[in-house]
């Protein structure tokens, strides 16, 4: 039997470094490959803006979204500028400062439901200042300061990526403790839910909360843990809609939306046909009719299904492999993060911003429910827009410290979980 010709095998050294190499590739690669798909996908957002609302105020929408567009991309260089790691600090009491919006909110919409229960007007809620005025549809989800509305769950669900990349980078030990671990962070973070829950917002608790349970597991808890809270959620979302007779309509009449065309189905019946109208190719740029006459709010929640008239099922497969790239990127930013803060906030953005893209992209298509969920970076919306940028920001942040020379922490953790935490921090080629 003829031997194998001796070879030099492969060492574990030159394994290491090969891997090291590769990381070091990603980490310059992925940042720059971030921005030029957030670049691709901001520029198709304002065509495709222009194209929707060119039948009407276009130059005033075009306008208020460049002004969005410009003040996230100023709060992603102020997020650069203070450092994840300070606002990690931070978080908390930026967690606690939106959640003050956000039980106003809760409490008028509380308050509308109990009036309409005994048969009291509550048409005066509608001139409490600010919150009141902001309520939209029987949903208390933005603040009205005039001349532009804020929502504050977008941000709500920023800030809560940053409290749990915080807390689990601070507190690595206590990650499969059920009091310190899951108990004492989840309870604020059950508590933010709740209240944009009670605020009429099922979609954004419902996105937020799975963002939440791919944090848990990014982080490290048990799989049994975390198989309870994905039971939890499941039940929780269901109950929740079985018992509104609005979001049980919307279960309904998403499955057949063509029996109900003219009435609760009628804006998917309607992102049904443009999707229809448009087939591989598209009826070409501008050249809508859904737009114009039969799908209103084309410019914001649907306005993919404009896309899929006007530049078809290719132009629509453009946008899927736009976001998933902006997710790989994401994800590349967090593995080759300086520290598990870093990583955790890299995959928390960017399941984030997956999760708003494709859910926006079910609803169109009518595999999800109708429900407000914006695209990110096409639809136009300021709050959707700033938070997106925020969240790249942090990604950028992210980014940028583990680029710089010594900042990049290898973390050794001791397993025992009651005893007092002790993390040790080496840089690569020292000794721990």
């Amino acid at each position: 039997m003829p031997r194998m010709p001796r070879g030099r095998g492969v060492t574990g050294g030159e394994i290491r470094l090969s891997d090291e190499c590769l990381m070091n590739a990603l980490r310059r690669i992925a940042p720059y490959g971030l921005m030029m798909t957030v670049a691709l996908l901001t520029a198709f957002g304002i065509a495709m803006l222009y194209s929707t609302t060119a039948h009407m105020a276009a130059e005033r929408l075009l306008t208020r979204q460049f002004i969005w567009i410009v003040g996230g991309v100023c709060g992603a260089c102020a997020i650069n500028l203070v450092g994840y790691r300070r606002l990690g600090r931070w978080s908390l009491w930026l967690l606690l400062a939106v959640a003050v919006p956000l039980c106003l909110l809760a409490l008028g919409h509380a308050l509308e439901i109990v009036l309409k229960k005994a048969g009291i007007s509550s048409a005066w809620l509608g001139s409490i200042p600010i919150i009141g005025s902001g309520a939209r549809g029987g949903a208390w989800r933005w603040l009205d300061f005039g001349p532009f509305t804020v929502q504050p769950s977008e941000f709500a669900k920023i800030l809560l990526i940053l409290f749990l990349a915080h807390y689990y980078s601070a507190n690595p030990r206590y990650v499969d403790d059920w009091r310190r671990g899951l108990l004492r962070p989840l309870a604020l973070v059950g508590g933010v839910l709740v209240v944009v829950l009670l605020g009429g917002s099922l979609s954004i608790t419902a996105i937020t909360g799975s963002v939440v349970l791919a944090m848990l597991f990014v982080a490290g808890i048990r799989l049994r843990y975390f198989l309870i809270f994905v039971v939890a959620g499941l039940a929780l979302l269901l109950a929740v809609t079985y018992v509104s007779k609005e979001r049980l309509g919307r279960l309904t009449t998403y499955r057949n939306p063509e029996l109900y065309a003219k009435k609760g189905g009628y804006q998917l019946y309607h992102s049904q046909l443009a999707l229809g109208s448009g087939s591989w190719r598209g009826v070409g740029f501008n050249r809508s009719t859904m737009k114009e006459y039969y799908l209103p709010e084309a410019h914001t929640d649907f306005i993919l299904a404009i896309v899929g008239e006007e530049l078809g099922y290719f132009g629509l497969l453009t946008v899927i492999v736009l976001y998933l790239l902006l997710m790989g990127f994401a994800f590349a930013i967090g593995i080759t993060a300086a520290d598990r803060e870093g990583m955790l906030l890299g995959f928390g953005v960017g399941f984030s911003l997956g999760m708003h893209g494709f859910a926006n992209l079910g609803v169109v298509s009518g595999l999800l429910p109708t429900t407000g969920v914006t695209a990110p970076l096409i639809s136009y919306g300021g709050s959707s827009m700033l938070a997106t940028w925020l969240g790249i920001g942090l990604l950028i942040g992210v980014a940028r410290v583990a680029s710089q020379p010594g900042e990049i922490q290898e973390v050794t953790i001791e397993p025992i979980h009651r005893d007092p935490v002790l993390v040790t921090y080496a840089r690569p080629g020292s000794e721990q």
